[in-house]
């Protein structure tokens, strides 16, 4: 029983500290001070460069044995990545970083939704009651209203939980796969789509381009894959539940560093969100269960 406590709280880590980091995103692009399709091509080009030589400079005649290994599995989860931060990144755009922000708190259903139908996986009642009462203190936050998002941008923001979601119950069941090639091919994979959509057309203002560096560079690609081998030690709706403390983090940060006060209902609804997650992590170390 130490030992499945041990490996829990190391997943755990790895989830929380995955999380921590990715909660810059949204800032990051709002800093940028440009949007839509330029910002998609630079985030995903900045990380498929770093991962890239990240992955070859460390594994160097390993790199193409790993790839091949990984096949198929390999290359559906880092596609999911990418239309993931496809769908973060215009959704932050069109729908707001605050609306796209709430809506990744839903991935841990999406997680369970995957884990349910596609490997019979049942997550466990602790994590359905903590994903409920989260869902019901981003509820909190903005019972007043998410403002005036247009289909397009609501269905851009839904689609990041819907993939993340999917794809950490995807990684969940291949806990042999290696986690940086999946952030490489994401990358690759919105960079691509971004210069076919432009048409090449893809120019922004040069002072946007560092907050998107240091994004693509550092931000993503240390913590996705953080997520991804959390994935190897938790189930997928429990490392969901986690990244969805994105939704207080990222909104925090944003107050932080560009004065954009939250409300009381916020506060109150960040504490719920934030309380059930610490409680159901904490029962998860006390029971020791995977």
């Amino acid at each position: 029983m130490e030992e499945e406590k041990r490996i829990y709280v190391k997943g755990l880590a790895f989830a929380i500290l995955g999380t921590v980091v990715l909660s810059f995103d949204a800032l990051l692009i709002r800093l940028s001070g440009t949007g839509g399709i330029g910002v998609v091509f630079y985030r995903a080009l900045f990380t498929c460069i770093s991962s890239s030589v990240l992955f070859f400079g460390t594994t160097r005649r390993k790199a193409l044995p790993i790839l091949g290994s990984g096949g198929l599995p390999m290359l559906i989860s880092g596609l999911m990545w990418g239309f993931g931060g496809i769908g973060f990144t215009l959704g932050v755009k069109s729908a707001g970083a605050a609306n796209t922000l709430v809506l990744i708190s839903l991935s841990p259903l999406f997680a369970a939704l995957f884990s349910a139908v596609f490997y019979k996986k049942r997550p466990s009642l602790s994590t359905i009651a903590a994903t409920c009462l989260s869902i019901f203190g981003v509820w909190f936050m903005y019972r007043e209203g998410f403002g005036d998002m247009e289909v397009q941008g609501i269905l851009f923001a839904l689609s990041a939980p819907l993939f993340l979601g999917s794809n950490l119950a995807f990684m969940r069941n291949h806990t042999e796969m290696a986690r940086l090639p999946l952030v490489m091919i994401g990358g690759l994979t919105g960079s691509l789509f971004a210069l076919v959509v432009s048409r090449g057309n893809l120019r922004i203002p040069p002072e946007s381009l560092f907050p998107l560096a240091l994004l693509g560079l550092l931000v993503i690609p240390f913590s996705q894959t953080m997520i991804g081998t959390g994935t190897r030690y938790i189930n997928a709706p429990e490392a969901a539940l986690i990244n969805s403390s994105e939704t207080v983090l990222g909104i925090f940060y944003v107050w932080l560093f560009l004065q954009e006060a939250p409300t009381l209902d916020f506060m109150i609804g960040a504490s719920i969100v934030v309380l059930s997650i610490t409680l159901h992590s904490l029962y998860q170390v006390k029971t020791k269960k995977m």
